[in-house]
């Protein structure tokens, strides 16, 4: 395909495959936003340690986003960018139909097929990555096996079945254990395992029966991607070495940028390829950031709390001495110091600083490899709330920007693709043109010493 064809046309789309909602955004090359959409997809817990969504409803609420975003201006698209969810697994036979339902990244069901950590050279394995999630798969259900034809990440899977290609991309890959971090092999070779390729990459065109449901035009060039956590940094303005990004979505995630290959020996959560081949990824993350806000509105309440209710109470709420450590998605979350003066204002701010809390845990432990921090982008649904921002300001100890609304996301994987066109020479090139302005936010008060206690609270309760 002769993708300058598409030169006479000056808007990008970028959709993002979340753990929970599927959203997209069309915007023009100047970052000015023209619609956006995004609808939840149900997340199930059948069994203990499980955790699934239909990849057919995903694949359902991606066109849906697709339509609403592109709206009547489907012939001004000239390119779409796809970011998602890393690690999961989607098992697919040869029409790329779903075998089962998918699994996302915070499953647990096979932990007994995950290799060494010495084996993943710094990274540490866990058992929601693609790798051993295929093995648990081949393993545990035969009679599907027989069907299988790929074994892919969320993105990958509806980039599929948008232009019929099964590809993946490097930051896919990587986070998924497939390969050497350093030198990009894969370290496994399996026919199911889609083979990676740049980030800005050409992956195919929109397929016909996809250009009548979604109304972009057949043959709308789709290009690779990456996966969500580096399209939020993209997103976001972050890109040069020791840039840091924090994104507070349903996973807690801290990263940045290093242009050096990192150090033999530091383990991080993740060490990744980056989508500028000359730089790396550095991770610290766990499954448990808005989860545990989520779960919040939810049990503090007869009636399930709007985000905006809790939020003013909790901000109206004076700090006290009750600590809340957010591990409820992995059945060890905790309020400790609870008293009977404590009411919901007070539950609901301890699980907002727990949460901010947990990012400077993984903040301290990125410093190893980056340094100290002195600004921080950030990134998902706590950005709606000046008091959230100001309390990851407070927590983290250092300049907060911010970027309330904007689907950071989204806006990253349609930088990807923006450069895959050739619109933008570069990473900073583009997000010069497409990044918000931020709102800054600075500490108001040391929080060292309380931070100090939760660290201590943290352990003591893990240790357990």
């Amino acid at each position: 395909m002769n993708l300058m064809t598409q030169s006479n046309r000056n808007r990008l789309v970028g959709i993002d495959i979340g753990s929970t909602v599927v959203k997209a955004i069309l915007v023009d090359c100047k970052g000015r936003v023209t619609r956006g959409a995004e609808r939840s997809v149900p997340v199930y817990r059948p069994h203990p340690g499980w955790v699934e969504r239909d990849a057919s409803d995903t694949w359902a609420a991606a066109r849906q986003v697709l339509r609403e975003a592109v709206g009547p201006d489907g012939n001004d698209v000239c390119a779409i960018g796809i970011a998602g969810c890393g690690n999961g697994a989607v098992f697919v036979d040869e029409d790329l139909a779903p075998l089962r339902a998918g699994i996302l990244s915070g499953d647990s069901r096979a932990s007994e097929f995950v290799l060494p950590t010495e084996a993943a050279r710094g990274q540490q394995p866990y058992p929601g990555q693609l790798g051993p999630l295929h093995d648990w798969f081949t393993a545990s259900e035969p009679d599907l096996v027989r069907s299988l034809r790929f074994s892919l990440c969320w993105k990958d899977f509806i980039r599929a079945k948008l232009t019929g290609v099964v590809c993946s991309d490097f930051t896919d890959a990587g986070a998924a254990g497939l390969l050497d971090y350093l030198s990009k092999r894969m370290r496994r070779k399996e026919p199911a395992f889609a083979l990676p390729q740049e980030s800005f990459s050409f992956a195919g065109g929109i397929l016909v029966h996809v250009a009548e449901e979604t109304g972009l035009p057949t043959g709308t060039p789709v290009f690779t991607g990456c996966i969500d956590c580096e399209a939020a940094a993209l997103g976001s303005g972050v890109w040069s070495p020791g840039g840091v990004s924090v994104v507070a979505g349903t996973w807690s995630i801290t990263q940045a940028y290093v242009a050096d290959k990192p150090k033999e020996g530091v383990s991080h959560f993740l060490i990744n390829p980056a989508a500028r081949p000359d730089r790396w990824l550095v991770v610290e993350g766990s499954p448990g950031a808005m989860a545990n806000f989520d779960w919040a509105l939810r049990a503090l309440s007869e009636c399930e709390l709007e985000p905006t209710e809790a939020l003013a109470n909790a901000e109206q709420t004076e700090l006290s001495d009750l600590y809340f450590i957010p591990n409820v998605a992995q059945e060890t979350g905790a309020f400790v110091g609870l008293g009977l003066q404590h009411g919901q204002g007070d539950l609901l701010r301890a699980v907002c600083e727990g949460i901010v809390f947990a990012h400077r845990i993984h903040l301290e432990s990125l410093s190893r490899t980056t340094g100290p921090t002195r600004s921080v982008s950030l990134s998902g649904s706590a950005t709606c709330s000046e008091f959230w921002c100001q309390l990851f300001a407070d927590g983290l100890g250092c300049e907060v920007r911010a970027f309330a609304g904007a689907q950071l996301g989204a806006l990253g994987a349609a930088i990807c693709a923006g450069i895959g066109l050739g619109i933008w020479d570069s990473v900073p090139a583009a997000q010069n043109a497409m990044v918000p302005v931020p709102v800054v936010y600075i500490p108001r008060e040391d929080s060292t010493a309380r931070f100090a206690r939760f660290q201590k609270i943290s352990k003591l309760l893990t240790s357990l």
